[in-house]
């Protein structure tokens, strides 16, 4: 049966039931940017955690995501974490940081640690992923992909090193995956670069797979 790997929600979670999931049958995987501790009532993640509970339906924390919340709730899949050959990694650098508020819509925490990254490219090195499913993308792939055809309006058109970009980029440098899902970039688009298939996923939008 195929996993339905689902975009960016950003709290809109009647869509992600009714559209983004709808009648599928299948296991799903959000990719981060759910909307978790982004000023969501108690109620909310009460729900959310209900909903969550069976194992079929999970996500990857983004950086529109409060990281010590997610610890907490149903149908959180760990970063770092490893599934038969598909390797799962949260978190993403936000270019309008400086116009949100610590611990409000915006956490220090929105990216892993250098420390903790470097812990991730071990793991990659070791395991060689077939697929990734990651918030972010590699950095080559996200620029190739959004920076340098224009996507990217709010970049200005600029290539920003971020620390995660980086990070998967390494990954990328030392094991080329046959697959690789993300969001983030908030628009539908494949590419392939090398030999890996680079799937960005929208908002609300999914694409259903073989894992």
């Amino acid at each position: 049966m195929k996993t339905r790997i689902i975009g960016d929600i950003h709290g809109m979670v009647n869509d992600y039931k009714a559209h983004s999931i709808g009648d599928f049958d299948g296991t799903t995987i959000q990719v981060g940017d759910f909307g978790i501790g982004f000023g969501q009532s108690d109620y909310w993640h009460e729900s959310l955690n209900d909903f969550h509970a069976n194992g079929k339906h999970r996500f990857i924390r983004g950086n529109h995501d409060n990281p010590e919340v997610c610890k907490t709730m149903s149908g959180w899949i760990k970063d770092g974490t490893i599934e038969n050959d598909v390797m799962f990694i949260g978190g993403a650098w936000s270019i309008d940081w400086a116009h949100r508020k610590e611990g409000i819509d915006w956490w220090r925490e929105e990216e892993l640690s250098s420390s903790e990254l470097y812990q991730m490219v071990e793991i990659y090195a070791a395991i060689k992923p077939r697929i990734m499913i990651t918030h972010d993308g590699p950095s080559k792939a996200t620029n190739e992909m959004f920076i340098s055809s224009g996507l990217a309006r709010m970049s200005g058109g600029k290539h920003i090193k971020t620390r995660t970009g980086e990070a998967l980029q390494a990954m990328f440098d030392i094991h080329q995956p046959d697959e690789w899902y993300f969001g983030h970039w908030h628009h539908t688009l494949q590419y392939k670069l090398g030999k890996t298939w680079f799937q960005c996923i929208g908002e609300l939008d999914y694409v259903d797979v073989d894992l």
